[in-house]
């Protein structure tokens, strides 16, 4: 088996547990960041979407997850190469550049923990 069919297969696994994870119950819940101690006071947990089944991962090691769509906004931390996010929906910022609302699927190297919802630019998912 190729590495690219290997990491296919690794990544399809791990995108199709966090599915199983979500449910219609937490579709709408707020869950409180409880022990998260960047001072990081976002929301975590499900959230809604206009297509729930819409993943993508990073293709950049280091990439900013901020608060709000535009560089603007205070950065939370990071996500790096591979990690699967769900898209929640998408928008464009004043110059233009298309931002993706994401949440975590698994906690990141980068300091955040699984289920947080940032936003991240859209160029660097896949």
């Amino acid at each position: 088996m190729g590495r690219k069919a290997l990491r296919a297969l690794v990544l399809s696994g791990a995108l199709a547990a966090g599915v199983g994870l979500v449910g219609v119950s937490a579709a709408s819940a707020l869950i409180p960041d409880s022990g998260y101690s960047s001072g990081y006071t976002g929301r975590t947990g499900a959230a809604n979407s206009t297509d729930p089944s819409v993943f993508k991962s990073a293709t950049v090691n280091g990439l900013r997850v901020r608060l709000g769509p535009g560089v603007g906004h205070p950065i939370l931390g990071l996500i790096y190469k591979a990690q699967p996010v769900q898209v929640i929906k998408s928008a464009r910022d004043r110059t233009g550049q298309e931002w993706d609302e994401v949440m975590l699927q698994t906690d990141s190297a980068g300091g955040l923990p699984g289920g947080c919802v940032g936003w991240v630019t859209e160029e660097y998912l896949y």
